[in-house]
């Protein structure tokens, strides 16, 4: 187990394994940024606790990260990690997954994702994966 200072900043964040036509949505952020930079990621973002349930959050990240519309949302877990955040601070990140369907057809990038592309299943392992990303589609076996 890790031991930080308790003036370590922490995060919940929800995260999206959105499917459509077999492929899942994975993006990049800009060049350089952080948490995970250069990496591609599942779509997510912070949850705003005091304001929004789970689900409500995931609806609210990917259409902010996509300009998508999802459905059949269904919660695969947690999961947790240290990095250090876009300013460089050390950061105690929980991740909340969720598999969901797409139900929109156009793909638009907005936010904090510069580059969106749904991937192949088969195609997945090749790419470099931030260490959350992976670790859950290994754990749903897509990967």
């Amino acid at each position: 187990m890790k031991c930080y200072t308790t003036t370590m900043k922490s995060r919940v964040i929800i995260v999206g394994i959105i499917e459509k036509d077999g492929k899942i949505l994975l993006g990049k952020k800009p060049e350089n940024i952080g948490p995970y930079p250069n990496t591609w990621h599942l779509p997510g973002g912070g949850i705003n606790l005091d304001e929004e349930s789970l689900e409500e959050a995931l609806k609210r990240e990917i259409k902010e990260e996509a300009r998508i519309e999802v459905k059949n949302i269904e919660s695969v877990g947690f999961d947790e990690d240290y990095e250090p955040n876009k300013h460089g601070e050390m950061t105690h990140y929980l991740f909340i997954d969720f598999k969901a369907i797409c139900i929109s057809k156009q793909l638009n990038p907005g936010d904090d994702m510069n580059y969106l592309q749904w991937v192949e299943k088969s195609k997945i392992k090749n790419l470099n994966l931030n260490k959350p990303t992976r670790k859950v589609l290994k754990k749903l076996k897509i990967i």
